[in-house]
């Protein structure tokens, strides 16, 4: 059974080593692509969490790495920074 073709993990303040393992649970699932999402303070953990995927998975390859901005909440004008890095999927053909 596949996950829809795009996933999203959306890294916080946990330790990288546990997003870099939700990662290779959704590639293991049959996703297509992943994207890795960081906001604010938190975008140098995504790119580690990146960077350790790319070392821990033979094969996975970095397709676009967005840097957006995003409104902070609802009614604000504040904008906050944001990256996502996409992977493409090195089990899927």
């Amino acid at each position: 059974m596949k996950l829809n073709s795009n996933a999203v993990v959306v890294v916080g303040r946990k330790k990288p080593w546990n997003y870099v393992t939700a990662c290779i649970t959704v590639f293991n699932s049959g996703s297509g692509t992943l994207t890795i999402r960081g906001r604010g303070e938190n975008i140098s953990r995504a790119v580690d969490v990146a960077n350790l995927l790319r070392r821990s998975m033979a094969g996975a390859q970095i397709l676009e790495i967005r840097i957006v901005e995003d409104a902070s909440g609802t009614g604000s004008s504040r904008m906050v920074p944001v990256i996502e890095i996409v992977f493409k999927n090195p089990h899927s053909t």
